[in-house]
């Protein structure tokens, strides 16, 4: 693995940085961006965000939120380095690179990662991306202390990283946690970010909508392979009618996973050429290893994966036969 220094050195002689991350970025990718992004513009950078995603709405209180708002989709005119957060292969960027010849940065914390950049910073041992970042902007210089000069703009980076941290640990609970994830957490504390308003906007704070879909989706929920697999679905024309389109659906995940007996609990939503699938599991089983066979990537116990021109019940027994065979 290269050293920090090497990506820090790289942002210095670089005057025009876009960052971008993982489609449908969750906590980490957007707490990875955003907290880069206000280091960034701190520090003079002209700097921006490549994405065809906009910001899940759960996450629009950071700092910076509204930049992610799908309109630059590729780097733009003279860009000097593209930085990829929290992704693992080139097909799941959430930026067309197609046309840009530059330098890529790859940061990540990924087991699955195709180490596709000039420079690859895979840190496996990370709870979330976002721990990377916090060491990449202490190395700028951003020592998240109580100076009064800058505490507005530290703290604006420290919420940012605290997010994703937050979401990518289950609120503390996964195995990933380690005794660095508290140390950052305690520095992040003590220098003054608000964790119980972070907390708040990101679990208290769902539209009456969505709670609504939530609802109706769990009413159909379907326990298979010997009730050991929780199933869920979310039909495109069932987010039109609740008005939620862009807005993250993971978090009823937790919902199915929670049920006595279930070991993995798959989320399948259609979206307009195929269906996307995020799966988590509870105990042993690999669903990174269930994910990858149809292009997708991510953790032993929480993975992502969209399967093109094919319908839900289709993606459904694709993944169900491969999670049959992990199961057994």
């Amino acid at each position: 693995m290269c050293n920090i220094k090497d990506i820090k050195e790289e942002i210095l002689l670089s005057k025009r940085i876009g960052l971008s991350f993982h489609t449908s970025p969750d906590g980490d990718a957007i707490g990875s961006a955003l907290g880069l992004l206000n280091a960034l513009r701190y520090l003079g950078k002209d700097s921006y965000i490549i994405s065809r995603d906009v910001i899940p709405d759960n996450l629009s209180y950071l700092s910076l939120a509204n930049d992610i708002d799908g309109s630059t989709v590729e780097p733009k005119a003279n860009t000097d380095l593209v930085i990829i957060l929290d992704c693992g292969n080139v097909e799941r960027i959430s930026a067309d690179l197609t046309n840009y010849n530059g330098k890529v940065i790859n940061i990540d914390h990924h087991i699955s990662n195709d180490k596709y950049g000039f420079i690859n910073y895979i840190d496996v041992t990370a709870a979330a991306t976002c721990e990377i970042i916090y060491l990449l902007v202490k190395e700028l210089g951003f020592y998240l202390k109580n100076e009064i000069d800058n505490q507005k703009s530290h703290v604006e980076i420290g919420s940012a990283i605290y997010t994703g941290i937050v979401t990518d640990t289950g609120s503390f609970r996964h195995s990933n946690v380690t005794k660095r994830t508290h140390n950052i957490v305690a520095e992040l504390v003590e220098f003054g970010i608000n964790s119980s308003k972070i907390h708040s906007n990101l679990f208290d704070n769902k539209p009456f909508e969505k709670v609504k879909l939530m609802g109706h989706v769990l009413s159909d929920i379907k326990l298979v392979l010997n009730n050991k697999v929780a199933v869920l679905e979310i039909e495109k024309k069932t987010l039109e009618e609740f008005n939620l389109l862009n807005t993250d659906t993971s978090d009823v995940l937790s919902v199915g996973l929670g049920i006595k007996g279930v070991e993995v609990c798959l989320l399948l939503k259609e979206v307009d050429d195929g269906v996307k699938a995020s799966l988590r599991s509870k105990n042993d089983i690999d669903v990174r290893k269930v994910a990858e066979v149809y292009g997708g990537g991510g953790h032993i116990k929480a993975a992502g994966v969209k399967q093109k021109n094919v319908s839900i019940s289709e993606a459904r027994e694709n993944l169900l036969k491969i999670l049959a065979q992990e199961i057994n």
